[in-house]
């Protein structure tokens, strides 16, 4: 079985040390050279965490070098033809899932969590900056309801572009976007709480569309 095998089986669980480099040429029955090898490789896709002078450790999902690797595949994939209207089509079926899960699924502790963020986004309204970061915060948490850490990673790894594009439609010239951008997020909470499984994929899909349609209408204005 391969190094790499052993931490994605959970063999080798998340935080544990790996066996030192001399263990390893012996288990594996490989010179201590292909064995360092094996651990930088690991250490760029972001497996493991190297320290001086200490036993490499496993690391988590959401670890920096993880996380990179999925921010720069999604940026090559945004930056070509068409990218950005595919990015936000798959935006559209992940967090309608998520709500629908979050409808079913999400605890009380949860729900307070969600209605503490809205809270905040509330009351950023008029601030730009301030308005787009507890926009991103409050999706944040319908990543993590399902406790997946597949799901919150692919969020964390998403997070530079929609924050970009959090701002752009912040920015539009278009009246009280802000106040129905947090209408939106609302209703979103409500139809959650409310336990409402089929409203609330409608309410996430009809907020997506209007902020999305935002967005285009402020780069064809910027375009003008």
């Amino acid at each position: 079985m391969k190094l790499s095998e052993k931490i994605n089986s959970g063999e080798l669980p998340d935080g544990s040390r790996l066996p030192s480099e001399r263990e390893l040429a012996r288990t594996f029955d490989a010179s201590r050279a292909v064995i360092r090898e094996a651990i930088v490789s690991l250490q760029t896709s972001g497996l493991i965490f190297v320290r001086e002078k200490a036993r490499a450790r496993v690391t988590q999902l959401n670890n920096p070098a993880f996380l990179n690797q999925l921010a720069g595949a999604a940026q090559s994939l945004l930056a070509r033809p068409h990218g950005m209207a595919d990015f936000q089509e798959v935006r559209v079926l992940f967090e309608c899932g998520l709500c629908r899960h979050a409808a079913r699924h999400a605890s009380e502790k949860e729900l307070e969590r969600l209605a503490k963020a809205l809270a905040r986004n509330k009351k950023a309204i008029g601030d730009p900056q301030l308005f787009a970061r507890t926009d991103l915060a409050f999706h944040d948490i319908l990543a993590d309801i399902p406790r997946n850490p597949i799901f919150s990673a692919i969020n964390s790894a998403l997070s530079e572009w929609l924050m970009q594009q959090r701002i752009i439609v912040i920015q539009a010239p278009i009246r009280g976007i802000m106040r129905r951008a947090y209408r939106g997020h609302e209703e979103i909470y409500e139809a959650i709480a409310a336990r409402n499984v089929e409203g609330v994929e409608h309410v996430m899909a009809d907020h997506l569309r209007s902020m999305s349609d935002a967005y285009w209408r402020s780069l064809a204005a910027k375009a003008e």
